[in-house]
């Protein structure tokens, strides 16, 4: 495979000219035959599509016996070369090599011949940096963040979900009548599964915990004398506990869960329908949170963090009842029974546990993605700044943009206050 010496390059540190012939080869195209005419590496977004990593487009463009011409496009999620304290904290929760494994791995096994992909496909792996299919070139994108998901985007969501979390049944079923003996993912890849920022000791979740308090005491309705003791007492413990619905159950079914499935992670594609755009089919992308734990996590992490409450709560029984018969529906494609799994009674109970895991992990990552963009890209590209929120002092970052955005302080005190409602007060109120 030849390379034109006359490239088109936008000089990046995680691309390099062997980088690209790598991709292209993992793409199939290994023929003399085949050179790459030109390359181009650009900024992915002008807007910040996640918090922790560099995002970037790769267009390759190739020739094909000198007659044919064509073009591949890549998204590359690479380690920020230019902020420190996300590289840092990447590496320290052990979020890249986490996610790599996922795809290199576990993804691998988790395949299910005949059932809509829930991801993008994942090319290659390069140092510091994972290759991904484009999925902007295939008309997937994410919604407004301030828009909240409505019921059709909602459905497609659990859809993939249901989607996600069958394959993970499936592989065990399928292991286990090989094995001829039970086979659980967790006991082969618990040391791959670890908490990542949801533990006690983790420097960014004590500043969530101890940001949101902060905010409730000074712009709470319940932060007067009356209430405010009962919930200094009871906050830690009420997200704790929430930490301990993360774990591998002994009650329940559990499956790889995403728990991460914030706006910025969810992309839908659409199709129009009487002159309306409407979502057809939905992936998940951002997989460096996965663990093992019951399925009604995910579900209420997906409710809790893209829908209105007073929606959410209105809706609530169809949505869990619609994941429910969807994950019923594949499954059965499988000859697997989820009643022998995990029945509907015990999923809606175990939704209500798990209500908790999605109002704390809500709580965490709704004070840092309901500012609009500017201000994103303003506070979370700069290094000191992003530091002093995430490990320094959360608190004032929530509390000064209180002050000035009503917004933000009304969407982010009712997650608040949700938990001080059901979890802190509920003998009070």
């Amino acid at each position: 495979m030849e390379v034109s010496k006359n490239l088109n390059i936008r000089h990046l540190n995680h691309i390099t000219e062997e980088d690209v012939k790598i991709i292209v080869k993992k793409c199939g195209f290994t023929s003399d035959e085949i050179s790459i005419k030109d390359y181009t590496v650009n900024i992915a977004s002008n807007k910040m599509l996640g918090f922790l990593s560099d995002y970037w487009k790769l267009k390759v463009h190739l020739s094909i016996n000198e007659v044919e011409n064509k073009v591949l496009c890549f998204f590359i999620k690479a380690v920020s070369k230019t902020n420190a304290a996300k590289a840092n904290m990447v590496k320290e929760m052990n979020l890249f090599k986490k996610e790599i494994f996922f795809y290199t791995v576990l993804k691998e096994k988790m395949m299910v011949p005949g059932l809509k992909p829930w991801s993008a496909i994942f090319v290659t792996s390069l140092d510091e940096a994972m290759v991904l299919e484009d999925l902007d070139t295939l008309h997937y994108k994410s919604c407004d963040k301030f828009l909240r998901f409505d019921t059709p985007h909602t459905l497609r969501a659990l859809e993939t979900l249901a989607r996600f979390h069958a394959s993970s049944i499936i592989l065990e079923s399928r292991k286990s009548k090989i094995l001829g003996r039970p086979y659980i993912i967790h006991n082969e890849f618990e040391q791959f599964l670890d908490q990542g920022g949801y533990k006690e000791t983790d420097i960014w979740f004590q500043q969530c915990l101890n940001g949101a308090l902060e905010a409730v005491k000074s712009y709470s309705k319940y932060s007067t004398d009356k209430y405010i003791r009962q919930i200094e007492s009871n906050w830690t413990n009420i997200w704790l506990s929430a930490l301990s619905l993360s774990n591998f159950s002994s009650k329940y079914k559990n499956v790889i869960c995403h728990r991460d499935l914030w706006n910025n992670n969810i992309l839908f594609h659409y199709e129009k329908v009487d002159e309306t755009l409407l979502p057809d089919n939905c992936v998940m992308v951002d997989f460096q949170a996965i663990r093992c734990q019951p399925p009604a996590g995910d579900v209420m992490l997906l409710l809790y963090c893209n829908l209105d409450p007073t929606f959410r709560e209105e809706n609530m029984n169809m949505f869990l009842s619609y994941y429910y018969k969807a994950l019923k529906i594949i499954l059965e494609t499988w000859d697997i029974s989820i009643s022998d799994i995990l029945t509907e009674k015990e999923f809606l109970q175990s939704a209500e546990e798990q209500r908790l895991w999605g109002l704390v992990v809500c709580a965490c990552l709704i004070p840092q993605f309901w500012i609009n963009e500017d201000l994103t890209t303003e506070v979370f590209t700069d290094t000191a700044r992003f530091e002093d929120i995430m490990s320094k002092d959360k608190g004032t970052f929530i509390k000064t943009i209180m002050e000035v955005n009503t917004d933000y302080k009304e969407k982010v005190l009712e997650i608040f206050e949700e938990i001080i409602e059901r979890y802190c007060l509920p003998d009070y109120l």
